[in-house]
């Protein structure tokens, strides 16, 4: 029987990573798509290089990509994030596919993805699992962990899927607008229903 596999997401700030790590102590095989997409460009990969040789190398600045500097430009540029876009997203795509078509011994799968839906990875999947908080969560847990102006983290926010439409795709909502004790409860009961539901 084939294992099923549910989409996580969320908007910037979120508090996807949190939520899949929780998932991935439960012992759930879990792929976690920007962690892809930082491996697909590491110092010394090809994909690091064919990077490098597109956008130039003012944003490698020591031979490692100058993530801060690339975030801030590619939302002021729509040619610079087709660009990055173009070279990312066929390396990322090829390693989620290797990983959806191997064995696993998990009740279930989640694929975190903050583009599950703009790029129609849903469609193939089992469900998806929207993480929830307001646009002043995001703002202020934003600001504080990544150490951007409050502007930039408007301008991702701006620049990702509406709240409403992301949350109407959703087949499970996981509100992370409470304390850590709050997530952690709707996770095991959501773990516990996808576990059985297989």
């Amino acid at each position: 029987m084939r294992t099923p596999v549910y989409g996580l997401t969320g908007g910037i700030a979120s508090g996807k990573s949190t939520v899949l790590s929780q998932f991935a102590a439960l012992g759930i095989d879990t792929l976690d798509t920007d962690q892809l997409a930082r491996d697909v460009i590491a110092q010394g990969t090809p994909g690091s290089q064919e990077l490098e040789t597109a956008i130039g190398s003012e944003y490698f600045p020591d031979g490692h990509l100058d993530r801060v500097l690339l975030r801030s430009r590619i939302y002021e540029s729509h040619e610079l994030k087709q660009t990055v876009e173009s070279i990312i997203h066929p390396l990322v795509r090829h390693a989620v596919n290797q990983w959806l078509n191997k064995d696993s011994a998990s009740p279930y799968r989640i694929l975190c993805s903050p583009l599950l839906i703009e790029t129609k990875q849903h469609e193939s999947l089992d469900g998806v699992i929207v993480v929830d908080v307001s646009e002043g969560y995001q703002l202020l847990r934003g600001t504080a962990r990544d150490t951007q102006s409050r502007d930039t983290i408007q301008h991702i926010i701006d620049a990702q899927l509406p709240r409403d439409t992301r949350l109407s795709h959703a087949t499970f909502v996981i509100d992370n607008s409470g304390d850590l004790e709050s997530l952690t409860l709707q996770i095991q009961t959501l773990h516990e229903k996808l576990s059985h539901d297989r």
